[in-house]
């Protein structure tokens, strides 16, 4: 019996697109549960009394049993009750689909997600859904019981809410009904720097852009869909392939921009400079990988869309493509878009942009959140938590 322990706490739920069906995993990583005095679903509580170190024990749940009953409804609102500026003060025009802080509009009630999201604009009547996020969804609630704490000193401390931080975020990345979110506008990929990006980049710069657990999550997740033995792309590539240091593959081929800092990275095999950036094909042949992994740099892209084309021709049918990124980017070369989403909804803009290349099915999200950040990380006194990590991956239809 497992009275205090580190539990992994997973929600697995499906929602509906344009292009199908997305199967979503929100992952949280609970530090020192106190399983009988903190918040957990009930039936939840009862199936970890009873575990040992390693079990998981699973139940089905909706939002209401994480939070309580939510107030939220569909309702119809002018216009004028929205009041979204960008930072030069210009006026935000809503968008369908879109998910906006709650601030932003005078007068709406606010449900627990802390976000409204406009589901339909008529002359100048605006509809909001205003229920929580995962609100329409059946949940699979899962807790890994990763070790017990019951012999180890345990600090005395109120009751934790774990229901409410598992649940803040996820169901952002959902299409509302599944009708196609409009996420674009004239200037969504415009960027403070428009210089060239070869120029931007060419100085190296050898260093980690995620913290050490922060890599060791992508390089297991990367382990769960690079096949053994195959050819792989590392897209947008740096020093830090992120791959597990036991990874086993036939060859690791790098595209970035920069070749010093591909030739500190001692897992690539070899490494091919191009800017994708300019609209050009990839100096590749057609279906000669068997998986492609893109980290941290989707964000850069201005025409993303032309890129996943070109990640697919190169990869065989059935190949995987994953997309993971953090909560951090270089600010020059970001595009405005990324910065205007919430993490788990720029995961619905990478699922947008698989669907819309027509070339990927079987489209999953993946998040990673909660995990402590390594003592030694010399970032450890400003932030005791590793950086998130939010993946989404699709396969190559079948040619």
């Amino acid at each position: 019996m497992v009275t205090k322990a580190d539990l992994l706490l997973s929600l697995a739920w499906e929602s509906a697109a344009p292009a199908g069906r997305v199967r979503h995993r929100d992952h949280f990583f609970a530090e020192t549960v106190d399983i009988a005095r903190d918040v957990l679903p009930v039936p939840l509580k009862e199936g970890l009394a009873k575990a040992v170190a390693g079990e998981t024990v699973s139940v089905s749940a909706t939002v209401a049993d994480l939070l309580g009953e939510l107030e939220g409804a569909v309702m119809e609102v002018p216009m004028a009750a929205f009041q979204g500026r960008y930072a030069d003060g210009t006026a935000v025009a809503p968008k369908f689909g879109r998910f906006y802080p709650a601030p932003l509009f005078n007068g709406v009630p606010c449900n627990k997600g802390g976000t409204i999201r406009c589901v339909g604009l008529e002359g100048n009547r605006l509809t909001l859904d205003t229920r929580h996020p995962l609100a329409s969804y059946r949940l699979q609630l899962s807790a890994t019981v990763i070790g017990s704490l019951d012999t180890e000193a345990f600090p005395a401390r109120q009751a934790v809410n774990w229901n409410a931080q598992l649940a803040n975020g996820p169901g952002l990345q959902a299409c509302w009904q599944g009708r196609e979110t409009d996420f674009l506008d004239n200037g969504a990929y415009a960027r403070p720097d428009e210089g060239a990006d070869p120029d931007f980049y060419a100085p190296p710069r050898i260093t980690a852009h995620l913290d050490e657990k922060a890599q060791q999550i992508v390089g297991k997740f990367y382990q769960t869909i690079i096949p053994a033995e195959g050819r792989i792309l590392d897209l947008m590539s740096s020093v830090h392939s992120n791959l597990a240091r036991d990874q086993r593959y036939g060859a690791l081929i790098g595209l970035g921009l920069n070749t010093q800092e591909m030739k500190a990275n001692e897992r690539l095999d070899n490494a091919v400079v191009s800017d994708l950036n300019t609209g050009q094909f990839m100096p590749f042949g057609a279906s000669c990988f068997d998986a492609a992994v893109c980290t941290v740099s989707i964000d850069y892209l201005i025409d993303p869309v032309h890129t996943i084309g070109e990640v697919a021709r190169v990869l065989r049918p059935g190949a995987p493509f994953a997309v993971t990124f953090s909560n951090r980017w270089f600010p020059p070369k970001v595009t405005r878009l990324w910065t205007e989403l919430d993490s788990f909804e720029q995961m619905a803009l990478v699922v947008r942009y698989l669907e819309q290349s027509g070339a990927f099915g079987d489209i999953e999200t993946i998040s990673f959140r909660g995990y402590p950040r390594p003592m030694s990380d010399p970032n450890y006194r400003y932030v005791t938590k590793a950086d998130p990590i939010f993946a989404v991956v699709g396969r190559k239809r079948g040619d």
